[in-house]
């Protein structure tokens, strides 16, 4: 049942089309507080100077060959950042969700994603479906997942854009197994394409089986940053952290619990996976 946060509309738009979005759920001073916090990180990871791991938490960077590098991604940063941890678990969250996957859920993504001026990299079009594994432990993806996307800047095609196919989530059965394909580029030329416009504080949502991808930062001097938080319904999903018990926001405990990266236990530490040949997908 709809609420104050999500509208019948768009509890409907998101079964029928695959996607919907939100406006305005976060103020600005909100965002302003939550870009300070990831130019925080960014300039972490300057210092750092190549992807960088410790436990589930990874900064993902591309070294260029003049010696600086680009900081690309950031997964979960709110075992070690305040600002990160107080919006994941934010009851506005908790009410959009509830019509959709309940009230219990478990969360398997914290992201922020950010393309700099000018970037020429980006994430062809494709279902996160392919990304949920081990398989044994999700069930009934279709109606159990929950993808969010937090615009932090003003999110507009020309600084890199999330792209969406609306609709396409109905296009293979709503099976894992029925697509093989982590990369979709047959969409590339779909007519029901479109560019996920937001303002600072709006938020997107998706499905698993929905065809998305990023679009190329062409602006001089204005960031593109979304912070993605992935929720499944409890009941149907093994691993990751849990968010939100019978409506109730739950904290990050001492023990970090398995989501993507299998060595979680085994290397406590920080570490540059690139010297033990380890590394974890980063979604978008």
């Amino acid at each position: 049942m709809a609420n104050e946060w999500i509208s019948q509309k768009q509890v409907d738009q998101y079964w029928e089309e695959g996607y919907t979005i939100i406006r305005g759920v976060f103020k600005q001073h909100e965002m302003d507080a939550l870009a300070a916090a990831i130019d925080r990180w960014k300039f972490f990871g300057k210092v750092l100077g190549r992807t960088w791991r410790r436990q589930n938490t990874q900064l993902w960077i591309d070294p260029q060959k003049d010696g600086d590098c680009i900081v690309r991604g950031l997964q979960w940063p709110s075992y070690h950042d305040a600002i990160f941890d107080q919006i994941r678990k934010d009851y506005r969250f908790l009410k959009i969700l509830e019509p959709l996957i309940g009230d219990s859920a478990k969360q398997i993504i914290n992201q922020v994603h950010w393309k700099q001026p000018g970037s020429k990299v980006t994430w062809a079009l494709h279902r996160d479906v392919r990304s949920r594994t081990p398989r044994q432990g999700y069930r009934d993806l279709a109606h159990s997942y929950v993808q969010t996307g937090l615009a932090v800047d003003p999110h507009r095609k020309e600084n890199g854009a999330m792209q969406i196919v609306p609709g396409s989530h109905l296009d293979l059965p709503m099976e894992p197994d029925a697509h093989p394909n982590f990369f979709n580029p047959e969409y590339e030329d779909d007519p029901r394409k479109i560019d996920v416009v937001m303002n600072p504080g709006d938020v997107a949502l998706w499905g698993p089986f929905t065809i998305h991808g990023g679009g190329y930062n062409t602006t001089i001097g204005m960031d593109r940053r979304l912070y993605i938080n992935g929720y499944v319904k409890a009941e149907n999903c093994d691993w990751g952290e849990w968010a939100f018990r019978n409506g109730d926001p739950v904290e990050l405990g001492n023990e970090q619990q398995f989501i993507h990266f299998e060595q979680i236990n085994d290397i406590p530490h920080g570490f540059y996976p690139d010297e033990q040949n380890l590394s974890a997908p980063i979604h978008d």
